[in-house]
Formats: C-alpha cells, sequence, structure tokens
C-alpha cells in the first residue's frame, strides 16, 4: 500500500510538469508548437471548419475498454464499489478494477496502442488513464501488458513489491503469487523494474524475480519458454495490428481493429472512407444496447454490438445511399490532431405526454427520451464535465451553439438534424424510450418511429441531462456480477 501511494504521488508530479496542449481546430489536442516542416491541412477538405469545445478540457479522463471476456469476468466501479458484470464494450474508468473467475479471462484496451490481458484469478486497478500516463496495478494473478508500436503514453504497471516501466513497444508478462513475491517477463522489448531499493534494467528474453516488501530483493535470470498464455496473446497482438481497418480511420480510434469482420468500407464524395455495417435493413447506430453512467462523462453508450466502440464514442454517422454509414472524421493530417472521446456522438431531445421540458423538471414524469445520432454537420453539445454544470432545452440548433462545431461543411454537410425534418430514413434513426426507464434497462431493438411532427415538437437538450442515475444504471447489462469473479 504504501508503495502504491508513492507511486502515485510520482506520476501526479511527472503529469504536473508535463508539456501544455493545444487545443487545434478539431477540437482535439495537438503538441503546442509542431513541427514546422509539416504541411497545414488545406482549407478545402471537409472538417477544417473549427469542431472545438467552446470550453474544452484537455484533461478529461481517458477511458478503456473491456474488448475481450471469456468466462466470468466482473469489474468493480471505483465511484460507488458496486461490482457488475463485464462484458465486450464495457467502459473501465480510473479507480474501476478488473476480476476474472477460475475460468475467465480478460481482455482491457487501455488505448490505441496500450492493451492489458488477465488470465484466470487475477485482478488489476486502473489507477491513471490520460493521454500521456497510464498506471495499471496487479494486485494478484497473472497479467500481460502490450505496448504496440506509435504508442503515446508512458505506462508503469505495479505490484505490491515492484514497478515495471516499458521502455517503448513491447510484450511483458507479470505475475504476482503473493503479496510479497512477482515475476516479471520480458518477452519483447526492454523495461526497468523499480523497487524501494533503486532500478534495475531488464532486456527482453530476461525474468526478474522481486522477493519481499520492505526489503524487497530481486534476481534476475533467464525467461522460460512461451507457454500457451504467451501464445495466446501474441496471436490477439496480431489480430490488433493486421486489421485492414487502421488504414481507414485515425490511429488513435481504440477499437479500429474489430470493425473488418463486421462491415465494409466504401467511399462518400468529398469525406473519403466511411464503414458500412452488416446490418439489416431496419438498423440504426446507437440501438443495439444500454446507456450507463460513468462518473466523469455521465450518460455513456454500451453497445451490445462486438464491433460497438470505435464508431460509437469518435467520428459521426450519416444517411449514404439508404444506409447508416460511419465517417471516421478527418484522418488525414496526423499526427496534427487528436481526436476527442465522448460518451456519445448523438443529440438527446424530449417529448411527448405532457413532457420533457414542459414544467415536469427532474421527475420525466410521462414523457419520453429520444437521441438521434449526429451527423458530420451537426453541431454537438456535451452533457459531462464542465460542459454539465446546467441544462436548458432548445428548439434547435441554432438556438445554441455552446459545443463541437460541425465536422463536415460545403456542399454535403450531412446534417442529421435538418435531414430528419424531411427524411423518414434519418427519422427511422431516431431512438427513444419512457424517460423512467433511461438508464435503468436496454433500449428496445423495435422502435416505432417518430413524424416529423412529433420530431419538431420535440425540444433538444443541451448541457446536463436533468436525469439522476440509479443502481441499475451502473451495470453494463443489468445483471449481477459472477460470485466468481
Amino acid at each position: 500500500m504504501k508503495r502504491f501511494l508513492i507511486l502515485l504521488a510520482t506520476a501526479a508530479l511527472l503529469i504536473a510538469v508535463s508539456p501544455i496542449h493545444a487545443q487545434d481546430d478539431y477540437g482535439q489536442y495537438s503538441e503546442q508548437q509542431p513541427p514546422a516542416a509539416q504541411p497545414a491541412p488545406p482549407p478545402t477538405q471537409p472538417g477544417t471548419a473549427s469542431n472545438a469545445p467552446t470550453d474544452a478540457d484537455p484533461n478529461a479522463p481517458g477511458m478503456a475498454r473491456v474488448s475481450l471476456v471469456q468466462g466470468s469476468v466482473s469489474t468493480q466501479r471505483g465511484d460507488n464499489g458496486d461490482w457488475v458484470p463485464a462484458i465486450v464494450n464495457t467502459p473501465v474508468a480510473v479507480g474501476d478494477r478488473i476480476s476474472t473467475g477460475a475460468d475467465g479471462r480478460a481482455e482491457i484496451q487501455l488505448d490505441y496502442a496500450d492493451v492489458l490481458r488477465l488470465s484466470s484469478n487475477t485482478t488489476v486497478k486502473i489507477a491513471q488513464l490520460n493521454r500521456g500516463t497510464i498506471q495499471v496495478q496487479v494486485g494478484q494473478g497473472l497479467a500481460t501488458y502490450t505496448v504496440m508500436k506509435d504508442a503515446q503514453a508512458a505506462p508503469e504497471i505495479d505490484t505490491p513489491n515492484a514497478a515495471l516501466h516499458p521502455n517503448g513497444p513491447g510484450e511483458y508478462r507479470i505475475v504476482v503469487d503473493s503479496s510479497a513475491e512477482s515475476e516479471i517477463t520480458v518477452r519483447n522489448g526492454s523495461a526497468d523494474v523499480t523497487t524501494p531499493q533503486g532500478s534495475t534494467h531488464v532486456d527482453a528474453g530476461q525474468l526478474i524475480t522481486v522477493a519481499g516488501t520492505d526489503n524487497p530483493e530481486y534476481k534476475t535470470s533467464t525467461a522460460p519458454a512461451e507457454d500457451a498464455w504467451d501464445n495466446w496473446n501474441d496471436q490477439r497482438n496480431s489480430r490488433i495490428e493486421d486489421a485492414q481497418s487502421w488504414h481507414k480511420t485515425d490511429p488513435y480510434y481504440t477499437g479500429s481493429g474489430d470493425l473488418d469482420g463486421y462491415g465494409t468500407w466504401s467511399e462518400v464524395p468529398d469525406y473519403g472512407p466511411v464503414w458500412i455495417p452488416s446490418e439489416g435493413p431496419n438498423w440504426a447506430p446507437y440501438r443495439d444496447g444500454r446507456w450507463v453512467w460513468e462518473p466523469y462523462y455521465g450518460w455513456t453508450w454500451v453497445s451490445y454490438e462486438p464491433w460497438g466502440w470505435a464508431p460509437y464514442h469518435y467520428g459521426r454517422w450519416m444517411v449514404y445511399g439508404g444506409n447508416w454509414v460511419w465517417w471516421p472524421g478527418p484522418v488525414y493530417y496526423n499526427p496534427f490532431y487528436y481526436p476527442v472521446w465522448a460518451p456519445a456522438y448523438v443529440s438527446f431531445f424530449g417529448w411527448g405526454g405532457g413532457g420533457w421540458g414542459f414544467g415536469v423538471g427532474f421527475g420525466w414524469g410521462f414523457g419520453r427520451v429520444g437521441w438521434l445520432p449526429c451527423g458530420p454537420g451537426d453541431w454537438y453539445h456535451p452533457w459531462w464535465g464542465r460542459w454539465g454544470r446546467g441544462y436548458a432545452f432548445v428548439n434547435g440548433h441554432n438556438d445554441f451553439h455552446q459545443g463541437f462545431a460541425p465536422l463536415g461543411r460545403g456542399a454535403h454537410p450531412f446534417s442529421n438534424f435538418n435531414e430528419a425534418m424531411r427524411s423518414d430514413r434519418v427519422r427511422a434513426g431516431f431512438s427513444s424510450m419512457d424517460g423512467h426507464d433511461f438508464g435503468r434497462a436496454a433500449v428496445s431493438m423495435h422502435q416505432g418511429g417518430i413524424s416529423a411532427s412529433q420530431f419538431s415538437q420535440a425540444r433538444m437538450v443541451s448541457g446536463r441531462m436533468p436525469i439522476s442515475p440509479t443502481r441499475a444504471s451502473y451495470s453494463p447489462n443489468g445483471r449481477a456480477a459472477d460470485p466468481r469473479s
């Protein structure tokens, strides 16, 4: 415990002296002084208009993702201590713990380049997670931490008696047998392992064993041959790194590697690559899943679709050729631009029965809550962090511009908000549920649709969503955690 507190204080100091990042024209973050040799984006490209939030928060916490679950796996939330079941696309925030049962395995994508995998009977905690720093604490069991190419964060993996600092891309295996002994194997790359007595460099093919807590001792030896756990990690790494969709999306988009097997890529004039999911004709985004509560981001979308991370937390959706397609956004001029992760890219509405925003206040009465995916030409109004200090209802985008400006302008802005007034297909992408069920139950896949008249009467939310979470709002599937994990 003392070791963890010391490490946390050190990490806080590193953050305090880290370089300041400037907000760029995309509402993303780039280095304060970009290399002069890099060309600026042409002003004619979609997305060159500012989409920056008016009051950006560069210190917003990162959000990890459960990307694979086998057997019994649970997470303990850091905000209220509840244990909830882990499913694919469960958000994992700072302070959360992940635990596997005797039959369990899990994969956590901490960002686009840092992946943590847990074997059976393993417990870890996410202690820090942002663009520059990742800190993971392994309490017990077997875990492997992989750093892929182009990683930007400086990771630290703690055990009860040591701290592992990878020196770049590589594969690092950690075994915690008890609070007094840790084994760290460097399969690829190199790392520095720190104890209270100092730091030791460990190269690929080496194993370091650290025993004791107050005055731990260590020895370095040749690593044993790879086993089935290592082979499984290698297969998972290859699946992620070799995915073709990385060539179509921004390289920072966590989860892009899942798109290959669930859809196809096409081209839209003036916009470039778009992804078309292999779903039925009545399918719409932000419908197969559930709204859960996260302490900083508030209402966050959890998709039940295995590919449902990158397309719901980056980019924009629009109707093209009669299909809903996902546009990754302006992805061509890296490393200038860093994407903004969001709990969902939708506009929220309320209406119905006497309704939401018509004198019902926080009781919600018998009104309904609805949401429409944001298109490239739509304003996006955040409801979390510093934007969530208050709320209001507005009748249209022209009444409120405190948020992210459109990513795409020009001849084809693809505004879902505007098209919903005249397009049945766009309105078919409008999902809703009873206000009392929002955040308490999964969204119904059978939506009755909304007429142009109903849509015109709905009132859009700006700022904080006036719905308080309940205990049911913390579980990604409404079930209790598996006791085995």
